[in-house]
């Protein structure tokens, strides 16, 4: 089912996050007639929405997935609903016992209110963590998922997303509910917040320069990363609800291999600064560690949706920077 976004209303859990804030953003440019901002924190300076919160369209509600009864209230007259309500690895590692319960079964009560309201269409927040960590080259939609030498928060992160994607899947075909799963890569850009490890070493690298401290290297620096500027991902998601296809799960990335040597070197250089990083072996944090090469191929996204990325990856870093001076 496609939705027109002008004039419709929709739900956003975990809307006060770095995609939700770019995500609302994105709908009232475009005329929602209403954006129901549901999350549980209490909408103050530490959450990303900034101006966002005055806007008339914009309804915020202390909401969380857990509590059914709640939202299934505020997903009333809902065109569209999307979940970005999740833990993440760090989460899991540290709290599994709320880290299952909200990526799970909280997501399964997201689908069982849209399925109560008779909601047109749901997106589903998934992750490239599907396919694992520790590969590299390009990581196409049918990639299995890869468990091996990897931290186990990590993997099940990566599982919680598998069953999350599968849920809508069991959704589809019992109640014909329309859904697509988006399994973003590594998301960075304005609002970001300081909870995903991979896009949070754009910041800590630039930090430690302008403090005048070398940047820090794991291992020889080949290890690669694929980001995807969060606009990106925003305009991503309008075009999978705006879309008439529906059932599937695709890749939403900047489909480019950047390793973290060339990483560090490009934010030196975006700095102004001449400061050598310094190559460590570990420094006692878990990590997500990447094969060389490694990007998550984004075609499919453009032959369903007609989705591509477009912001370049200097520029998206420029912009994230220029927030944080």
């Amino acid at each position: 089912m496609a939705l027109k976004i002008e004039g419709s209303k929709f739900l956003i859990a975990g809307g006060a996050s770095l995609v939700g804030s770019h995500l609302v953003s994105g709908l009232i440019e475009k005329g929602a007639a209403e954006i129901v901002v549901y999350d549980p924190v209490l909408f103050d300076v530490t959450d990303s929405l900034g101006d966002l919160k005055n806007d008339p369209r914009v309804r915020l509600i202390s909401g969380d997935v857990m509590k059914l009864h709640q939202l299934v209230t505020n997903m009333e007259d809902v065109d569209g609903a999307v979940n970005l309500a999740a833990y993440m690895s760090l989460g899991f590692t540290q709290n599994p016992w709320d880290a299952i319960d909200v990526n799970i079964k909280g997501h399964l009560n997201f689908l069982e209110s849209a399925r109560l309201n008779n909601v047109g269409k749901v997106i589903f927040a998934s992750s490239s963590a599907v396919y694992g960590f520790g590969i590299g080259g390009g990581i196409l939609e049918d990639t299995p998922h890869n468990i091996q030498e990897n931290p186990p928060g990590a993997v099940a992160y990566g599982s919680s997303k598998i069953i999350g994607e599968q849920l809508c899947r069991m959704y589809k075909q019992k109640y014909d509910l329309d859904y697509f799963a988006l399994r973003f890569s590594t998301v960075y850009g304005e609002n970001q917040h300081h909870r995903a490890a991979n896009a949070l070493y754009i910041i800590e690298t630039y930090e430690r320069l302008v403090r005048g401290e070398p940047p820090l290297l794991f291992g020889d620096g080949s290890e690669s990363k694929d980001f995807v500027y969060v606009g990106d991902v925003a305009r991503g998601i309008i075009m999978a609800l705006e879309s008439n296809a529906t059932d599937d799960a695709m890749n939403i990335s900047g489909g480019l291999s950047i390793s973290t040597k060339e990483l560090v070197a490009l934010i030196t250089q975006i700095v102004g600064s001449e400061i050598e990083p310094e190559y460590i072996k570990e420094d006692g944090r878990i990590r997500l560690k990447t094969g060389v090469g490694l990007h998550y191929v984004n075609t499919k996204a453009y032959e369903v949706i007609g989705w591509r990325p477009e912001m370049p990856l200097e520029e998206g870093i420029r912009r994230l920077i220029r927030t944080l001076a």
